[in-house]
């Protein structure tokens, strides 16, 4: 990947080129924000350590923008969306229901106290 292709631009831009450009980035967060860590960094080659403090001096976009990034955009424009993007989806009223039925217990839980 060339860096200069992205550098000097939003997080969002960067993320929907990638995505595009690249499917295989459409179903792994961890790939995708290390692909965005690694073009936006300058200093990526000059070791961890530099690499380390770039994060925490706030100079790469969280892992956090970058998955809500792709969370919006997938959301909008179906062409971005992965293999997995339908099963994830698919499993939304169980995992409701399974947060709810949690949310019943622990309310049940408190209240003994």
């Amino acid at each position: 990947m060339q860096r200069s292709k992205f550098i000097k631009t939003s997080t969002i831009d960067t993320v929907r080129r990638l995505l595009k450009d690249h499917p295989h980035l459409r179903d792994d967060d961890n790939r995708l924000i290390a692909n965005i860590w690694y073009i936006t960094s300058p200093n990526i080659t000059e070791g961890a350590l530099d690499f380390l403090n770039e994060i925490a001096e706030g100079n790469l976009p969280s892992s956090e923008s970058i998955r809500r990034c792709r969370q919006k955009l997938q959301q909008i424009d179906k062409g971005l969306r992965g293999k997995l993007w339908n099963k994830r989806h698919g499993m939304q009223n169980e995992v409701r229901e399974e947060l709810h039925n949690i949310e019943s217990n622990y309310e049940k839980d408190s209240a003994t106290f």
